[in-house]
């Protein structure tokens, strides 16, 4: 009987079997949406500024060069820590002088975010030359946006004695008094009262200088200020003008007040506006003498 075949058995090489790939790491992103490597700053903690104002200023910076745009949030204080590498009370100093600064914004529950834009550079509120005579609906209507006045307050009445001595009056006269909501867009910006003279300007009615230029009026009238005294000041604003302007009481406003002479030299409004701080500034050019 045939005897079976004791032949070794073949070994089968193995079949190579791939590596797995491997995860690239994904970067992280912040609450806000940047990524985390977005945080870092170049810090010196051997120099003689404080860190605290290292952290200020290299966020400034992001914020100023549009990196970090309005309405961002930024990590909780923890988290921008650790990214930093420096300590909670840092961060929370460096946070404190830019929210003072009105770069950041505090919203109790939510976190701190980066508050709007300055207006020049976000395109909607231009600063204010104040050397530059002219009015809120022309300033508005320079960047393509749509001013409107509500009348808040109109009367004809003798004027108070600094009304009388400012505008050349004598205190038996009559002025027109306007108090009015300043909107461009439908948004609240300024607060404007106007006083002016009753027997130069003519005969006035709410209905004209509701949503209307109280400048073309004037001009239109043949009374077109053409030269003016302005003084500018910061002021908090108080539950009224807070309430108009849909803002905090306490919030920073700059304050106008100005007088206004015709080409003839005939005073022909005393105004003051409070401004929306955080969607105004106004800009001085200054020169030297010459030497």
């Amino acid at each position: 009987m045939p005897q079976a075949s004791s032949a070794p058995a073949r070994r089968v090489p193995d079949t190579p079997v791939p590596d797995p790939p491997v995860a690239q790491p994904v970067p992280a992103r912040d609450r806000g949406g940047a990524q985390a490597d977005a945080w870092h700053l170049s810090l010196d903690p051997g120099s003689a500024t404080p860190v605290y104002v290292q952290v200020a200023a290299g966020l400034r910076g992001r914020i100023e060069a549009g990196e970090l745009p309005g309405g961002h949030a930024l990590p909780a204080e923890r988290d921008l820590a650790a990214r930093l590498g420096v300590s909670r009370v840092t961060v929370r100093q460096a946070l404190a002088q830019l929210t003072e600064a009105g770069l950041l914004t505090r919203r109790h529950g939510s976190g701190t975010f980066v508050a709007p834009r300055p207006a020049q550079e976000v395109g909607q509120e231009a600063p204010r030359p104040l050397g530059l005579l002219n009015s809120f609906s022309e300033d508005a209507r320079s960047r393509g946006q749509t001013p409107g006045a509500q009348v808040l307050n109109f009367a004809r009445t003798p004027p108070t004695a600094h009304e009388a001595l400012t505008l050349g009056l004598s205190p038996a006269g009559a002025v027109y008094r306007v108090r009015r909501l300043r909107t461009a867009n439908g948004e609240p910006l300024a607060v404007e009262e106007s006083t002016l003279p009753a027997a130069l300007v003519g005969e006035l009615t709410a209905a004209d200088v509701t949503d209307a230029s109280l400048y073309a009026l004037l001009t239109a009238r043949g009374l077109r200020p053409q030269r003016a005294i302005r003084h500018l000041r910061a002021v908090n604003a108080d539950p009224d003008l807070s309430a108009l302007l849909g803002l905090p009481v306490g919030a920073a406003l700059l304050v106008t007040e100005r007088v206004s002479w015709t080409p003839g030299g005939q005073p022909v409004e005393y105004a003051r506006a409070w401004y929306r701080g955080d969607r105004y500034d106004f800009v001085m050019e200054l020169t030297g003498d010459p030497e």
